[in-house]
């Protein structure tokens, strides 16, 4: 199978605290995977990266190839618990 998402030293920070450090993975096409941790624990943090609503402070996404971004948005989404939106 191809790979769908190919993240290599992925790196995130906010201020001190570091949300993601050095994270490589690699996930196949075809396949379904679910992200478990604790709160705090970089889940939604990942998803915003992988959908190009954060920037990473080091390392890369590639997305079918792609960096997040207008094309990969066609494969990739992302539903929020709650709404950002005003009213």
């Amino acid at each position: 199978m191809s790979v769908i998402l190919d993240c290599k030293s992925l790196t995130k920070k906010f201020g001190s605290t570091t949300a993601l450090s050095d994270v490589n993975l690699s996930l196949e096409r075809g396949r379904i995977i679910g992200l478990l941790g604790p709160n705090g624990s970089g889940k939604t943090t990942l998803i915003k990266l992988i959908n190009g609503l954060l920037v990473p402070d080091g390392g890369e996404i590639r997305i079918a190839g792609m960096e997040p971004g207008v094309e990969s948005k066609k494969i990739v989404s992302f539903l929020p618990e709650k709404t950002y939106l005003p009213d």
